[in-house]
C-alpha cells in the first residue's frame, strides 16, 4: 500500500542514459543527412529526361512546385524521412523518465528504413545509405534501451 500512495521518482540509470543520448545523436545525424543526396538517377523534367541528384528535403519542399499528382507521394516520403527523426529525436531528448522514447525510435528507424527500401529502388545513392545504416544502429539500440529500462524497474521492484 505504501508504494502507491508514497511519490517515488523514477530515476534513469546511467545505461539508459547513455543510450538515450546515443539515440539522440544518431536521430540528429539523420536529420542532418537530409540534405545529402538520396537519390539519383533520371527524372522526368518537362518532358525531357534529366539526370539529376535530389535530396529529402528537395522531396519534401520542392522547389519547382508539383506540376501533377504524381509529386504528392515524394511529398509524403520527404515528409517521412525529414519529420520521422526530428520526432524521435525530441522524444530522445525530453523523456527521460520512461520507455516511450525507446518504442518511438524502434517505431521511427522501421518506417524510415521501409520508406527507404521500398521507394527508390535502384536510383539510391549515399545519404539513404548512411540513413539507413543509421536506422539499423537506432533501432539496435532501443532494443537496448528497452532492456536496460526493464532491468532498471525488476532491480526497483525487488
Amino acid at each position: 500500500m505504501a508504494r502507491f500512495t508514497d511519490v517515488e521518482e523514477r530515476v534513469e540509470s546511467p545505461s539508459e542514459r547513455r543510450v538515450r543520448y546515443f539515440l539522440a545523436v544518431m536521430f540528429f545525424l539523420q536529420t542532418i543527412c537530409t540534405a545529402i543526396p538520396f537519390i539519383q538517377g533520371p527524372v522526368e523534367v518537362e518532358g525531357e529526361t534529366v539526370y539529376r541528384t535530389i535530396t529529402a528535403f528537395n522531396f519534401l519542399v520542392n522547389p519547382g512546385g508539383y506540376g501533377n499528382i504524381g509529386g504528392i507521394p515524394l511529398a509524403v516520403v520527404g515528409a517521412i524521412l525529414v519529420i520521422f527523426p526530428v520526432v524521435a529525436f525530441f522524444f530522445c531528448v525530453l523523456d527521460s523518465k520512461s520507455k516511450k522514447k525507446f518504442f518511438v525510435s524502434g517505431a521511427c528507424a522501421v518506417i524510415c528504413a521501409v520508406v527507404i527500401t521500398f521507394s527508390f529502388a535502384s536510383y539510391i545513392s549515399i545519404g539513404a545509405v548512411i540513413t539507413l545504416v543509421l536506422n539499423v544502429i537506432c533501432l539496435f539500440m532501443s532494443s537496448q534501451g528497452v532492456m536496460a529500462t526493464s532491468a532498471r524497474m525488476r532491480n526497483q521492484a525487488k
